[in-house]
């Protein structure tokens, strides 16, 4: 009887457990906002790597009317340092990404972010496959750096 129970036990910890790990990930509810849960920032270590070794930047824009790409050097590290050592605590599903951003090592994508920027979302996700992994906030430089973007092209566009 002893180990009938004590069976019973381990496979309702077992299945406790798989469900508390199939709960990471999903939205949560708050004040009636549906929020997606908290990532961590992007890791100095993965940070370091970049500074060292992305040679090329593509951004594809979802609704933006131009291309851009960066590949050289100082550029590439410069549009690095937007990147926060902040995590985005709490990414609120009012929030949509304006475009994506691909990192390049040698012709091979090492990193691809969803850039947000709205005058209240303004971070990095970064993703593994189309699952965030890490969620960053963008620097005042970043933000400077997208609007005069944003701007300029938006002034072609009307001239």
């Amino acid at each position: 009887m002893q180990k009938k129970s004590l069976l019973l036990l381990l496979i309702a910890t077992v299945i406790c457990l798989i469900l508390a790990s199939c709960k990471q990930g999903e939205q949560v509810q708050n004040n009636g906002v549906a929020e997606k849960a908290a990532l961590q920032a992007l890791p100095k270590e993965m940070i370091d790597k970049m500074y060292a070794e992305v040679d090329y930047i593509d951004y594809l824009w979802h609704d933006l009317p131009f291309s851009l790409s960066q590949e050289e050097k100082e550029s590439i590290n410069t549009n690095i340092s937007f990147i926060s050592d902040q995590a985005m605590e709490v990414i609120p599903a009012s929030c949509k990404p304006i475009g994506r951003k691909v990192y390049n090592i040698k012709g091979n994508t090492y990193l691809t972010a969803d850039v947000y920027f709205t005058p209240s979302c303004q971070f990095y996700v970064f993703l593994d496959g189309e699952k965030p992994i890490y969620a960053s906030k963008m620097t005042a430089q970043g933000v400077t750096f997208y609007t005069q973007v944003i701007q300029s092209q938006s002034q072609k566009g009307t001239q």
